[in-house]
């Protein structure tokens, strides 16, 4: 099931109409509306909230992997199955052959699904700097990829 899907189903379990879930989130109608038909997608902070509201864990609501794989899926050949265990192997080879500032950048983001202003703020850098490392550890990410999926 989607997360949007999940979303609309704990929704629906609880009562509430859009417009009230917006309200107790503190978000708009619309939002919570494209949460469930797809069309966006609820930051890592924000599916806390919702698991809170609904006590519900997380994951309940989206699979740790599932929230790193989307937010990578452009840099992930297709030679890999999304989720896979050699996807998560090579993974996990990368980042212990990354320096620790960027693995860790990288982790935060995509693994903890921490926002970029949060991350440079912690490192004491400009958010622009974030997102620098972040899209070169994506691009060395995707080359190491590449060749790890041709040996395979």
């Amino acid at each position: 099931m989607l997360i949007g899907q999940k979303i609309a189903k704990l929704r629906i379990q609880s009562n509430l109409t859009q417009e009230q879930l917006a309200e107790k989130l503190y978000v708009s109608r619309d939002l919570i509306s494209k949460w469930e038909t797809g069309k966006r997608r609820p930051d890592y902070k924000t599916v806390l909230k919702l698991a809170e509201f609904f006590s519900v864990k997380p994951e309940d609501i989206i699979k740790t992997n599932d929230a790193v794989f989307n937010e990578l899926s452009g840099f992930i050949p297709e030679t890999y199955n999304k989720g896979s265990e050699a996807l998560t192997a090579a993974l996990n080879v990368f980042l212990s052959n990354i320096n620790e500032r960027d693995r860790c950048i990288f982790i935060r983001r995509y693994y903890f699904m921490e926002d970029i202003n949060d991350i440079a703020d912690e490192y004491d850098i400009k958010e622009s700097c974030v997102r620098m490392i972040l899209m070169r550890t994506r691009k060395k990410l995707r080359k190491y990829l590449k060749e790890d999926s041709d040996e395979l």
